[in-house]
């Protein structure tokens, strides 16, 4: 063994002691860094490739192993923004708004909004009056853009999309969004009978102009067994028609009289203001008459001698021969005459509920409605998953997919990394989702220093980040 050689061994473990004692150091150094992962040690044994005069005889050299994929402490704070990754994944963070050649990636969510030089935007005030304001995005404690994919019209994500999140006051004033679909899942109570007490649910949604407007559903028990009406109020509704729906016509003073086979008349009681349709062979009221009609619907009665005008319908008896209205009748039998019962409106057709209490009409209805402003509403309703089981009326499930015109007043974040928005006007909704990217080799990726500082805040880069083996720069801040 030469001279050189003897001395190698001896060299390189001090030499790998050093640098132990370095990544010790290194780690204690940040070990209250948040996201910061340490680096262990190990050692490796250098043997001689050759024999001859001045080879060495081997010795021990070491290496560092980053420890990317070991799960970190989870530490609560009092930041509402900070976040922690359970699992595998990286946040994605860009240094620049624009697009950037280098995409950074850390597991530290130490959150916050800040403001960009030159980012503003001009919005109208409460007061109407148009004001300049800052635009503010959610950063990490570096400034970096977090990156985040909005949420797309239908609920869905698109990562391709992933891009600064802006989350300032007016950040969706101009998001606006009319409401197209609607879900009810109510369960009606079967106990319920013709004449019992309405079920009312009322459910925000947003006009044309995304302004909200409470739309309240009405559901009357029908004289028929196991069928309901929905009726719809609201204020400053000017009109509004729900399908499916049928026209109510009757004709009375024939023996061809729809549904009846008998000869009939209409008599119309001034004393009590009600309007029977009456089996004139037996005497006795034609029952299911107005079955179609519910308290509130007009109808409209045509060839009569005294009675040719629209009445409003403010009770009906028990089976469905009489009416009462609210409006003032004459004393007038039809006898003979034809004279013909419709309804001012096309009447919906009835929810019919199985024995089982399933729903078995149609389980989609549709609402279009106009406002005193000229404002409208197109609604789908799917109200497929509607029940009649014993109980209470029980509202299960509600939603619709309009967006009102609101400032943005906080943010939160949910299990899944939703950036859930909580607006002036009550509501809420998912604004963005923060994806978190995987690496094949987590522990592959490159630690690249820079020189003015002094402790690794993890924060990690690749140029290329769908590369199997990525890299990851840590950046370096002054010790506090």
């Amino acid at each position: 063994m030469s001279g050189y050689g003897l001395f190698q061994p001896s060299t390189l473990g001090m030499k790998s002691q050093s640098h132990r004692l370095n990544t010790i150091g290194y780690n204690i150094a940040n070990v209250n860094t948040g996201g910061f992962k340490r680096t262990d040690t190990q050692f490796e044994t250098v043997l001689s490739k050759n024999f001859f005069a001045q080879s060495d005889t081997g010795g021990v050299k070491p290496y560092s192993r980053a420890t990317n994929d070991i799960q970190g402490l989870v530490t609560p704070t009092n930041n509402e923004l900070d976040l922690a990754i359970v699992g595998k994944g990286f946040f994605a963070l860009q240094p620049e708004l624009t697009a950037s050649n280098q995409i950074f990636y850390t597991r530290d969510g130490s959150f916050s909004i800040n403001t960009v030089d030159g980012q503003t935007s001009t919005v109208t005030s409460d007061d109407n009056s148009t004001i300049t304001v800052a635009n503010g995005y959610l950063v990490d404690k570096n400034g970096y853009f977090v990156l985040g994919s909005p949420m797309n019209q239908d609920g869905t994500f698109t990562s391709s999309a992933a891009a600064p999140m802006r989350v300032d006051q007016y950040a969706f004033v101009d998001q606006g969004q009319p409401t197209s679909t609607a879900l009810l899942d109510f369960n009606l109570p079967s106990t319920s009978e013709f004449g019992d007490d309405t079920e009312t649910y009322t459910l925000t949604t947003y006009d044309s102009a995304a302004a909200a407007r409470q739309i309240s559903f009405d559901f009357v028990p029908m004289l028929a067994d196991n069928e309901w009406r929905v009726n719809v109020r609201a204020d400053n509704l000017t009109s509004y028609t729900l399908g499916p729906s049928t026209a109510f016509s009757r004709s009375a003073g024939s023996a061809a009289n729809t549904g009846f086979a008998y000869d009939s008349e209409l008599r119309f009681d001034a004393a009590a203001k009600t309007v029977t349709l009456q089996n004139t062979t037996a005497n006795i009221g034609a029952t299911g008459a107005f079955n179609s009609f519910v308290v509130g619907d007009q109808i409209t009665f045509s060839s009569t001698n005294n009675n040719n005008s629209t009445f409003t319908i403010s009770a009906i008896s028990a089976d469905g021969a009489t009416i009462t209205v609210e409006e003032a009748v004459a004393n007038e039998s039809t006898g003979t005459a034809t004279v013909t019962a419709t309804s001012a409106g096309a009447l919906s057709d009835p929810m019919t509920f199985s024995s089982l209490g399933q729903l078995s009409s149609n389980g989609t209805l549709t609402l279009s409605m106009t406002w005193d402003n000229a404002e409208t509403s197109d609604i789908t309703i799917d109200v497929s998953s509607m029940t009649q089981f014993a109980g209470a009326f029980t509202p299960n499930r509600t939603s619709q997919n309009g967006i009102g015109i609101a400032d943005l007043a906080d943010i939160s974040f949910d299990n899944a990394g939703n950036v859930v928005g909580t607006f002036s006007d009550g509501t809420e909704r998912t604004i963005y989702k923060i994806p978190l990217y995987d690496f094949t080799n987590p522990n592959g990726l490159e630690h690249v220093q820079k020189s003015d500082a002094a402790r690794c805040a993890c924060i990690q880069t690749s140029t290329r980040p769908s590369d199997r083996h990525a890299r990851v720069r840590c950046r370096q801040w002054p010790v506090s």
